[in-house]
């Protein structure tokens, strides 16, 4: 385990528990059995979490974290999201670890 979160600020709060602009949405992907992969613009750090805790979530894991970088301005949790790229093998893994990341910093926030 890569240990915890430090906790955020309260203007970092503030951003992970507010909606992006269109400009600055997130593009990820739910798999569908009949269509494939279908792209949804995700808003806020909350709708992106949600999306990685479906069935089949697709992201690319690359634009999450300087999504999460230089949209929510958490350093510390994109630092960490790169980690996992570089060191996790399988999109799977990869997934669960940044949800669970995530989850940790969106329960902070709250």
């Amino acid at each position: 385990m890569m240990g915890k979160l430090s906790k955020p600020s309260q203007e970092l709060a503030s951003r992970i528990l507010a909606e992006v602009g269109f400009e600055d949405r997130l593009i990820g992907y739910r798999l569908h059995m009949r269509l494939g992969a279908i792209s949804t613009s995700l808003y806020s750090f909350e709708e992106t979490l949600n999306l990685l805790c479906e069935q089949y979530p697709r992201m690319d894991f690359a634009l999450l974290e300087k999504w999460i970088l230089e949209v929510m301005g958490d350093k510390e949790l994109s630092e960490k999201i790169k980690a996992i790229i570089k060191k996790d093998t399988s999109d799977q893994k990869k997934t669960y670890r940044i949800r669970d990341l995530m989850a940790e910093r969106l329960a902070q926030c709250k």
